[in-house]
């Protein structure tokens, strides 16, 4: 009989696969239920192109390096164009989709690097989607969270836009940073997400990063035109979190696909960055307290 090689060896994969989706040891799935529930924050935006996966990267690589003893998971959930890879100049060998179609296992899906920071990318699968809601939440029972270990803090770079699965993802967090820049198409964008998260979730504990300001200025007028909608249609106010300003520093870190916060720790953007971090580091150690 003819053996078709290729197709034995794709059928063996499939099953390997498989067999590593069997249910967690049940001893380690106490062991990690144990450990204080997984903090998550949602980075999002109404569009593209506003600087919301280089905020996510750097504030992931930023909280990595302050939490020497932990390790920081940084989520890419755009299933159309994730690039926090190519941010980090990582190339990861699988993706979440990988794990559902039964191709590999869970043990296998995190890209590690030297600081600190685990990289997961959700790939184009509809399921991979539901799971990441399901790990927003953070619960260690829950047998897909309590995989990922005793990881404290999970940052989740959503797909622009205000599609289903993101909001999904977005209101199962603990919090959700909108980010915005001072254009028009901007602010309006933001509006729509911020309208589409509170009818998901009316308390979702929601923030304002303006990016690229030119000034406080700016950013001040920009977080103050968004606020007065929230609050005129919305019935609740959208605190800023943070006025972030345009830096040169940033693009030469694109270029290099470096995190800024690793290779111009000195520059205006990235200080602000490791600001951001350090705070959220206390309202999330504040919150275990």
């Amino acid at each position: 009989m003819i053996v078709d090689e290729p197709a034995r060896r794709e059928r063996e994969g499939q099953a390997r696969g498989l067999r590593s989706r069997r249910p967690i040891d049940a001893t380690t799935q106490a062991r990690d239920s144990e450990a204080p529930r997984l903090r998550s924050l949602a980075i999002a935006s109404g569009k593209g192109g506003v600087g919301k996966s280089l905020l996510a990267v750097n504030i992931a690589m930023a909280l990595a390096r302050a939490e020497a003893e932990r390790r920081v998971l940084l989520i890419d959930g755009d299933a159309g164009l994730a690039n926090a890879d190519l941010l980090l100049g990582w190339i990861p060998s699988y993706t979440l989709s990988d794990w559902v179609d039964g191709r590999v296992g869970l043990d296998r899906l995190l890209t590690s690097g030297a600081e600190g920071l685990d990289l997961l990318v959700s790939g184009t699968s509809q399921a991979a989607a539901g799971l990441l809601a399901r790990l927003a939440t953070g619960r260690r029972e829950d047998r897909f969270v309590a995989a990922f270990g005793r990881r404290d803090l999970a940052i989740f770079d959503l797909g622009a836009g205000i599609g289903d699965s993101v909001v999904d993802v977005a209101t199962a967090c603990d919090r959700v940073w909108l980010v915005v820049t001072p254009e028009p198409t901007s602010l309006a964008d933001a509006y729509a997400m911020a309208r589409r998260l509170t009818e998901r979730r009316p308390d979702v504990d929601l923030e304002l990063v303006v990016n690229r300001a030119r000034d406080a200025e700016e950013g001040a007028r920009t977080h103050l035109a968004l606020d007065r909608m929230t609050r005129r249609f919305l019935d609740r106010p959208l605190p800023l979190r943070a006025v972030l300003p345009e830096d040169p520093a940033v693009r030469r870190a694109v270029a290099q696909q470096e995190a800024l916060v690793a290779v111009a720790s000195g520059s205006p953007m990235a200080r602000r960055l490791a600001l951001l971090a350090e705070s959220l580091c206390e309202e999330f150690a504040s919150a275990r307290g």
